[in-house]
């Protein structure tokens, strides 16, 4: 197989094609048809193909012929990924058809050619990925009603489905029938069923589809795919305030971030892949975990999605100040696995090096196996409760989004991959968990088990955004630093939209009980217009706290697995956290008034910024009034300020980590080498809920490649058995 490194440049080298009504080419497919909604020309330039699809040509219409009408592809209502067209790039013998074989190295057939090299006189191909699976296609139907118009305000669809278009219809046409859509068919059951298409639930499903198990993913949320900003590394983190993020509030006030889309938090997040050392494993896990499986899942899953990231003129004067505060050295290497008490240059999922700024997610695992049979992945399928019978799981119920539950057999098992939110959640609503909780929510208990969804951990971060002099490229974490006597792991995330972005996501600015979505409304203009020229030159110096004292909880307040659960992180309730706090503002203010740093971020007041700025940005307007050298954004407390000041301010700054770990947590709720559920022989969970400590990096790596290790365990064990059975 090729390797994954080129495969966004393909994705995004696809272009359109021509499309001919009476062209009889492999693309467009046959089943295309004529939106009805006569608009400016060109179609592909304004809103056309009103019940989804793809635009592939256009006619005119209206008087004159002046307007235009777009042709465009059925809507695939499944949430399988739409076809993907990519120009090969490889220049060889014509015609590309008799060559089928020097073209198409991602896979897929040859739909067009055209002429490239001396003189055009060689053929580069045009390709055309399959699909993940046969694509379940949904079934439309004329209502055969004409009544008053627009159809939206009326009722059709009498044979059930939702209206996707009308058409004319009656005396001079001044009436309508609805054009209706069934719901697509349902997936059928596998043998392995994943619930969650994010970091571990990719992974795990190609350890197991590679090595020959019948695999089927199913993802609450939206295809990566239809959302462009999951593509690119430079809408990070923009793309957390898109509908790839879904935002909770905990019941402390603080906002909580959780993925919403196929790769998971791997589409949303910074990017950085980094592997934890073999003693937090042992720790963690015991002496039932496979280090070195872990490790070579780990690498596997490396090559195919990250690479070192690259040195820029920020970079090199962080390492700078961390080689002053005698935190690194002066020329960190590349490393995939975090250093102890030293620097290191992390790898990660963005491709820094290519103008396009790609980012390669978990999902991408699952695009590029789409040709493989056993495999299919589903979009927009919202797992509703797992059923069970002595113990073991059976099945599990699907809702699709015309809110149809179906049922699909699960042969071998099923494995939970819905992260540390929603994982415990799903346990609750199927009856695993405390008995006194399932008796509110009305579930037949399964399995007793009161730890389900406790011990949840919302990483105790420290997070500053420092104005800086210079304006530069997004740069994230360029160059880390453990320290293990601090217990800190210092990065930095540098210029782009990083500050306002996150300002508007987490409502940190301001103390968690006034964060509203109203605010967010409001902050929104504030950050893209006054300041946005001053919160886009920010750097965010970060210090991630190795351990998380404080422990909270995530309870289902539903048997509907549609509502969100309750969820309370605790932050700052045990003290040992607040003093963590006090030794990582010691620690950044070390790192922002290093001589290294001076150039970049020397303090200045903005008193001509033409807006009112609020008090929570006062020292933006007015300069720093604090001990502090320079501009940092949550604004501290003005100087003298007592402990107290200081404890006030981290608790009404406090953030989400957007880390969150331990709400099925090894040892308590699970248990094994294959990581089972107490209480059930074949359902397993992969996610960050079973780690019972935080990781001290940033987990995107740990995550996947724990997903990959269970997946291959399991692939093995089914391999072992089916062995022993043929003796």
């Amino acid at each position: 197989m090729t390797s994954s490194r080129n495969i966004r440049l393909f994705l995004c080298l696809a272009a359109s094609v021509s499309a001919d009504s009476d062209s009889g080419s492999i693309w467009p497919p046959s089943d295309v048809y004529w939106d009805g909604q006569c608009t400016a020309c060109p179609a592909k330039l304004y809103s056309h193909c009103s019940r989804g699809g793809v635009l592939v040509g256009e006619r005119s219409c209206g008087f004159g012929g002046m307007y235009c009408e777009g042709k465009c592809t059925e809507p695939l209502l499944s949430g399988a990924p739409e076809p993907t067209l990519y120009w090969d790039g490889q220049c060889t013998a014509c015609p590309a058809s008799l060559y089928a074989d020097s073209h198409c190295a991602l896979g897929g057939t040859i739909v067009q050619e055209r002429g490239c090299g001396p003189a055009h006189a060689h053929c580069e191909a045009k390709c055309r990925l399959p699909p993940s699976a046969p694509t379940p296609q949904p079934e439309l139907y004329w209502d055969g009603q004409c009544k008053a118009c627009p159809a939206s305000l009326y009722s059709h669809c009498s044979q059930g489905g939702t209206l996707v278009g009308d058409r004319g219809c009656g005396f001079l046409h001044v009436l309508c029938e609805g054009h209706c859509a069934k719901p697509a068919p349902a997936p059928e059951g596998a043998d392995w069923i994943i619930v969650g298409g994010g970091a571990s639930g990719c992974t795990a499903a190609a350890a197991l589809a590679d090595a020959g198990e019948d695999v089927l993913v199913l993802e609450r949320g939206y295809s990566d795919l239809d959302v462009p900003k999951t593509e690119f590394a430079n809408t990070w983190p923009e793309v957390v305030n898109t509908k790839a993020a879904q935002n909770i509030r905990w019941n402390d006030g603080t906002w909580g971030a959780v993925a919403n889309v196929l790769g998971g938090g791997t589409e949303i997040n910074g990017g950085l892949y980094i592997e934890e050392e073999p003693e937090y494993f042992e720790k963690n896990f015991g002496q039932d975990f496979n280090t070195s499986q872990f490790y070579e899942s780990s690498r596997w899953v490396a090559e195919q999605l990250a690479e070192p990231l690259q040195p820029s003129s920020y970079g090199h004067g962080f390492v700078r100040a961390l080689h002053e505060a005698k935190a690194g050295s002066l020329d960190p290497k590349p490393s995939l696995r975090m250093s102890s008490n030293s620097s290191w240059v992390a790898y990660s999922t963005f491709n820094t090096t290519e103008r396009t700024w790609s980012r390669r997610g978990a999902g991408d695992l699952l695009h590029m196996r789409s040709d493989m049979t056993n495999l299919r992945f589903y979009t927009n399928y919202q797992v509703m409760k797992i059923n069970f019978e002595n113990g073991r799981a059976t099945s599990v119920q699907v809702q699709n989004n015309f809110k149809e539950t179906v049922t699909l057999a699960a042969r071998k098992g099923v494995i939970l991959a819905a992260g540390a939110i929603f994982t415990p959640q799903l346990l609750q609503v199927s009856g695993i968990g405390d008995p006194a909780l399932l008796r509110d929510l009305g579930v037949p208990e399964v399995v007793s088990n009161p730890d389900v969804g406790q011990n949840f951990v919302d990483r105790n971060i420290l997070n500053f955004g420092v104005w800086s002099s210079e304006r530069g490229p997004l740069n994230v974490g360029y160059a880390m630093a453990s320290n293990s006597s601090s217990q800190i792991t210092f990065e930095t995330e540098a210029w782009g939209k990083v500050a306002s972005s996150f300002a508007i996501a987490s409502l940190a600015l301001v103390p968690p009980d006034q964060r509203t979505e109203l605010l967010r409304k409001t902050m929104t203009p504030l950050f893209e217009g006054p300041i946005a020229h001053v919160m886009d030159n920010m750097i965010q110096f970060v210090a991630l706290n190795h351990q998380t004292f404080s422990r909270g909880s995530v309870t289902a307040v539903s048997a509907d697995a549609r509502k969100p659960p309750s969820v309370t992180a605790n932050h700052l309730k045990d003290p040992r956290d607040l003093e963590q706090k006090f030794t990582a503002m010691a620690a950044l203010q070390e790192l922002i008034e290093s001589q290294a740093m001076a150039d970049l971020v020397g303090a200045k007041s903005f008193s001509g910024v033409n807006a009112v700025v609020p008090v929570y940005l006062s020292c933006i307007q007015n300069g720093p009034q604090t001990d502090a050298k320079a501009i940092i954004v949550p604004c501290l407390p003005d100087a003298p300020a007592s402990r107290e000041q200081y404890i006030e301010y981290f608790r009404k700054t406090t953030v989400s980590s957007y880390h969150y770990f331990s709400t099925v947590s090894h040892g308590k709720v699970i248990d094994g080498p294959e990581f089972t559920v107490k209480g059930t022989s074949n359902l397993h969970v992969v996610d960050a809920s079973v780690f019972p400590n935080p990781t001290r990096v940033n987990p995107q790596g740990t995550i996947m490649a724990m997903g990959h290790y269970i997946g291959t365990l399991l692939a093995k064990k089914e391999k072992a058995r089916q062995l022993t059975e043929m003796v």
